[in-house]
């Protein structure tokens, strides 16, 4: 029996005008049967996604009529839209949408917490509405919220109503819904991201519960054209990577709406699209007032004979119900019958993928979808990525589920030049072509059969791939894998570039398993944990974890436990151990190491790529920057230690200031192009990602750790040469760029200390500024305790970089709640100052508004007040009224006035040390957004909510740009925020509270 299928897009708003086109659908359809049916009763299928899968819902699931799915439409957007938000990152309120929602289904079946899934009918319409995970928006998968049971994969089991709210969360609306799976509480956000036009997914799904099936009619109605989709520019409240998500990925329904005129371009009768498209522009999704404008945009549209010519054409080929295309065919997935004057197989000379071959079906589709979607064309795929990572068994594996789709297929060694053109002569002679392998490119160019290439493993930049393959040939398609990202160049065809990273964390944890464990073995659940922590280890590459579960498997009492554990203690030797196994425990046809395949990679390196390397292996894998290096260079001629350097810090000086010599001119201008070159090299082999977004580079984990295998010095000298790059980048600045690139450098610099935990007094001084910019007040302590004790016994306590370093860890006693201690310290400090500098040197007035805020901090406000007057008055005569440490003890001194009085006199001074700051060194300086957020805790304290909360946002927005979003700084300017805000809304006075004040 045959199927029909509708799906309907999200659009906000804009969505009623496809209930309004279904209505005349329905109409039609009723009238030429004589029948009065609701939708439910007609079609199999109703899924739709965001106002789309609340339509969908209505019909198929709460079985409305259409008349009445348009009066609750209407109802739904006059109760969710109806209130705007004053503050946020979402226009309305989550809870209004809840509520709208509990009331539909309570009218419409008497409990609102009716679930969304009933169980597998027997018959009679399913529907399914689509969300996305929040935590893994960038995959584009949208989740499926069912009304009946699959066997495998189900999606969330939840109540209508939360169904609803996932697919309707779209983040500029609403705030998304958590629903408990199986225990975990997983976020659900719109499914317009990503999903706005579901049909893809709806067809798959469809051949994924009816197989072996066929459809009818399909019918595809959008929410009227959006308005031309382009990336806006990012505003205060969002970042450039939320809005591309936000905005480029949600509106884009008419690229799926295309894609299904070229799948079923062959078949005139079985797909039909309604979208309207005039007037539609420039509604947003919450315009719920013009909601009589989106009607008659819909009722102009339905009167073109276009319009109602398709209606009619759409009308009769689901009331005729013909089995018009198979569900197979229908997902995208064509079958080709197998011809009896096919070729024998012998010609499809390739290893059968592992039998263990887990995951990765979002980049089979992809492939399978590319390669064999040009019937009429040439297509060519391109799966490029790290050595390792499973490039090969992909193309096995996307071999093995098309092999009927091919009359021959060639197979070939592209790891060297003549090994590529070998296996095409060999082709040519079986086939009778000829000799050579130019022969055999110019008998595909003309023939008309099916044919598919596949040049694996084609990793030698100087074999020039593109002269062997065909120039055109209709309906064949090559398939490249490859370490070059530049052969992604060659790819032609939708979807024909494929990027291949590690696997996800579930289906790398179920390959070690599936590998690891004997048929008739329980795996005990210690060994499941140990599982999902030795794939992390391994950064989730498939060759590493096939070769320790090959390993592990091989060894009867050998658990994955147990392998992690001598792993830890031994990485190279582990992984290089699966070289020493019988061939019989083997899976794969080649046997390199993981280490092995990027050795020859690392050999066609560059000489200053490999120096690069290097230096690289003993940083963090992940964030590292072009300006580390940029920094490094301008300052290493001019930079100064406290201490005079050992034997090993200079071997380490010269093998850096030579290198990063290449890089620089004679006037110490940094030279971008030459230094672009290199990383381009290192990139050109996969060995390093970059990331566009931040401009930093990641390299993979166990490529990190095999390239310290690679260093030729020793490992002390090399940690060495790492430690003395990163000092060098480092400056004592204060300038919001000085202080954003410190707090990039927080990784950096404790992968340097986890390897090397006695850097030396001269990095370490240095080093220690990356704590104080990202607050890491742990850390620094640890830092400077150890610097304070190599002073004393280098310099003595009669030198000023000794009490320097104590100056600095009085501070941090403070930050850390240590108020006796910090006194106690600053008290020394400030005397030492007094003797060896005089009472009114910058630093010995700075170390007494110090000890003014320990006193404070105990809350000895007497003490406290005197000594900052004291200091502001010199302070103000020797640096001036404008000089960063005037303003600092005048912004401490309006902290003791908060605490004592007069509480006008501190709300003056926090305004005047405000603007100057602001005034003087720049709007988004870090003491800049101190002082605001000072000012907003004194409008706080004074019951001035809206004053105090303006200002936070300002500072959380700001610290959020320079800082970081998950900076200490940040983090604070939320809670006081917060806080803010709770006693504001219960209404209390300034006086029932202390709020939290940073103080320089």
């Amino acid at each position: 029996m045959a199927n029909i299928d509708m799906a309907e897009d999200g659009g906000g708003v804009r969505g009623l005008s496809s209930l309004i086109i279904l209505q005349e659908f329905m109409n039609r359809a009723q009238n030429a049967g004589a029948l009065n049916i609701d939708p439910h009763e007609y079609f199999d299928v109703i899924a739709g996604t965001g106002t789309g899968g609340i339509s969908a819902c209505m019909l198929g699931r709460l079985h409305m009529s259409i008349d009445q799915a348009i009066t609750e439409y209407v109802k739904l957007s006059e109760e969710a839209f109806k209130e705007k938000k004053w503050s946020g990152t979402t226009i309305y309120k989550g809870g209004k949408l809840r509520e709208a929602l509990k009331r539909m289904v309570r009218e419409a079946t008497g409990d609102e917490g009716e679930m969304m899934n009933i169980g597998r009918a027997s018959g009679g319409c399913i529907t399914t509405v689509f969300a996305m995970a929040g935590h893994n928006l960038n995959a584009g998968l949208p989740v499926m919220f069912r009304s009946y049971a699959v066997p495998t994969n189900p999606g969330p089991d939840c109540t209508i109503w939360e169904a609803l709210h996932a697919t309707m969360a779209h983040p500029d609306l609403f705030k998304g819904i958590d629903i408990v799976k199986s225990g975990v509480s997983i976020s659900f956000v719109g499914g317009e991201i990503g999903s706005s036009n579901p049909l893809a997914h709806v067809l798959a799904e469809v051949n994924r519960v009816y197989p072996e099936r066929h459809i009818a009619c399909i019918v595809s109605i959008g929410a009227g054209h959006a308005r031309t989709i382009r990336v806006p520019a990012p505003n205060r409240w969002r970042r450039t990577q939320d809005v591309i998500v936000m905005k480029d990925m949600a509106t884009d329904s008419e690229r799926v709406a295309e894609e299904m005129v070229r799948r079923f371009r062959d078949r005139s009768d079985v797909y039909f699209r309604f979208n309207v498209d005039q007037g539609m522009q420039n509604m947003t999704d919450g315009s719920r007032k013009r909601l009589g404008e989106a009607m008659q945009n819909t009722k102009a549209y339905l009167q073109k004979s276009e319009t109602s010519q398709k209606l009619d054409g759409a009308m009769r080929a689901s009331t005729e119900r013909r089995e018009a295309v198979s569900t197979l065919h229908a997902a995208g997935e064509v079958p080709v019958m197998v011809e009896t004057t096919k070729q024998s197989a012998s010609f499809k000379r390739c290893p059968a993928p592992t039998q263990f071959y887990t995951g990765r079906e979002d980049e089979n589709t992809q492939v399978i979808a590319c390669i064999t979607g040009g019937k009429h064309e040439r297509r060519i795929c391109v799966v490029y990525g790290l050595g390792g990572v499973g490039k090969t068994q992909l193309a096995l594996n996307v071999i093995e589920r098309t092999l009927n789709e091919w009359d021959f297929i060639i197979f070939v060694d592209a790891s060297t030049k003549e090994g590529l053109e070998k296996s095409l002569r060999d082709f040519a002679e079986a086939r009778n072509i000829g000799r050579s392998y130019q022969e055999v490119i110019s008998w595909l160019e003309c023939c008309g059969e099916r044919w598919l290439v596949v040049f694996d493993s084609a990793d030698t930049p100087s074999t020039n791939i593109r002269q062997y393959i065909p120039a055109r040939g209709r309906g064949g398609s090559v398939l490249i894998t490859t370490r070059l990202p530049d052969l992604a160049r060659l790819a032609v065809g939708p979807g024909s570039v494929c990027h291949l990273s590690s696997m996800s964390l579930a289906d790398a944890t179920a390959l070690l398993v599936k590998i690891a464990s004997s048929p008739n073995q329980s795996i005990l659940d210690e060994d499941i944990e140990a599982a999902k922590e030795l794939v992390q280890d391994f950064g989730c590459l498939s060759l590493a974890i096939v070769h320790a579960g090959a390993y592990i498997a091989h060894f009867p009492n050998m658990r994955i436990s147990s392998y992690r554990s001598l792993f830890s203690s031994h990485r190279q030797r582990m992984l290089d151990q699966y070289k020493n196994l019988p061939e019989t425990a083997k899976l794969d046809y080649r046997g390199d190491t993981v280490y092995t395949t990027w050795k020859l990679c690392y050999d066609q390196l560059k000489p200053e790529s490999c120096v690069l390397l290097w230096l690289i292996a003993y940083l963090y894998h992940d964030g590292i920057s072009e300006e580390i290096f940029k920094r490094a260079a301008q300052s290493m001629h001019s930079r100064t230690y406290p201490l005079p350097p050992t034997e090993l810090e200079i071997q380490a000086q010269d093998h850096v200031w030579q290198y990063l010599s290449s890089f620089i001119d004679s006037d110490t201008n940094w030279d971008p192009i030459k230094f672009n070159s290199v990383m381009a090299d290192l990139a050109s082999y996969s060995l390093i990602e970059s990331n566009r977004t931040n401009s930093t580079y990641r390299v993979h984990v166990l490529v990190h750790d095999w390239a310290k295998t690679v260093v030729p010095q020793s490992r002390e000298l090399a940690v060495q040469c790492a430690a003395t790059v990163l000092s060098l980048s480092i400056n004592l600045e204060q300038d919001a760029e000085s202080i954003g690139f410190k707090c990039q450098l927080e990784l950096h610099v404790t992968s340097l200390l986890a390897y090397s935990p006695n850097l030396g007094a001269n990095h370490c001084n240095y080093l220690k500024q990356v704590y104080l910019c990202g607050g890491q007040w742990i850390q620094k302590e640890k830092l400077e305790l150890e610097l304070l004790e190599v002073f004393q016994q280098e310099l003595g306590d009669n030198d000023i970089q000794t009490w320097s370093i104590a100056h600095g860890l009085a501070r941090t006693y403070r930050e850390l709640g240590q108020g006796d201690k910090a006194l106690d310290l600053q008290k020394r400090v400030v005397n030492a100052h007094k003797e060896m500098l005089g009472e009114e040197h910058p630093h010995t007035l700075a170390s007494i508004s110090n000890l003014a805020m320990a006193y404070l901090d105990l809350g000895q406000y007497d003490e406290a007040k005197q000594l900052q007057v004291h200091t502001l008055n010199i302070q103000k005569r020797v640096l001036g009224e404008y000089h960063p440490h005037t303003l600092a003890s005048m912004s401490n001194l309006a902290l003791d006035y908060l605490d004592i009085g007069p509480q006008d006199e501190a709300e003056r001074l926090q305004i005047q040390v405000f603007n100057a700051c602001r005034s003087v060194m720049g709007e988004e300086h870090p003491d800049t957004l101190t002082y605001m957020s000072n000012l907003a805790g004194t409008y706080s304290y004074l019951g001035r909510w809206d004053e105090a909360e303006e200002l936070y946002h300002l500072a959380i927005t700001s610290a959020e740009r320079v800082l970081g979003n998950q900076h200490p700084t940040t983090q604070q300017y939320r809670e006081n925020l917060e806080w803010m805000q709770i006693w504001r809304d219960i209404e209390l006075v300034s006086t029932c509270f202390k709020f939290c004040f940073t103080a320089n």
